[in-house]
């Protein structure tokens, strides 16, 4: 997927909610099940989900979203749900398990600590753990992205630096590039070691640090 497929947490309500092809939607669906059942860190996440409360059997939706907007999920926090795009999670099947995971990450943030989505940031924390929990700067997905890299060192930090940059300047609240660079410095370090509710980083990647 490309570097612009990122979370739309912030505004999901106004991008989800499209019916699109039963087929697609189906094996989305088939998908999210199988991820629910047999990857360890999405068990993980929706027993720590479960433990505070929050009912996942209807956590997580697949709907179509516009094609001219280029997301792969979202976690809708007036909801408390997460939608997939079933189109992309059709065509990158791949792509679930990741997906699911960095969505399911947002609504434990939201569910332990009442985000606050409206201050840049509480989702720049929560953005940064994401990207860094969920398997999103993995070495292979760096190169997937077109982002060769020639020193490992510090690249997964610089990783998630970026994803958690463009998620939030997606935010209606963000009003430049600069804001949302600044909201993601300024948590940084703190969001960056926090591995709830995981004991250590669950990806094990290339791009650890």
């Amino acid at each position: 997927m490309s570097e612009a497929e990122a979370s739309a947490s912030q505004s999901a309500s106004g991008v989800f909610g499209f019916s699109g092809d039963p087929a697609e939607k189906s094996k989305c669906e088939r998908l999210v099940s199988r991820a629910m059942t047999g990857d360890a860190k999405v068990r993980t996440l929706q027993q720590a989900l479960n433990a505070l409360g929050v009912a996942t059997g209807g956590l997580v939706r697949c709907d179509h979203c516009p094609d001219n907007v280029e997301v792969a999920g979202g976690y809708v926090p007036s909801d408390r749900q997460i939608v997939l795009c079933q189109q992309w999670m059709a065509k990158a099947p791949a792509e679930v398990q990741n997906t699911l995971a960095h969505e399911m990450i947002h609504a434990y943030d939201d569910a332990r600590a009442y985000l606050d989505w409206t201050d840049l940031k509480h989702q720049a924390c929560t953005e940064i753990r994401a990207a860094s929990l969920s398997g999103d700067c993995t070495w292979t997905r760096e190169i997937d992205r077109g982002n060769v890299v020639f020193r490992l060192s510090g690249a997964g930090s610089k990783c998630v630096r970026r994803r958690a940059e463009l998620s939030v300047a997606m935010n209606p609240a963000c009003p430049s590039a600069t804001a949302a660079r600044e909201a993601v410095d300024s948590v940084f370090t703190h969001c960056f070691a926090d591995r709830a509710p995981f004991s250590q980083n669950p990806i094990n990647p290339i791009l650890a640090e």
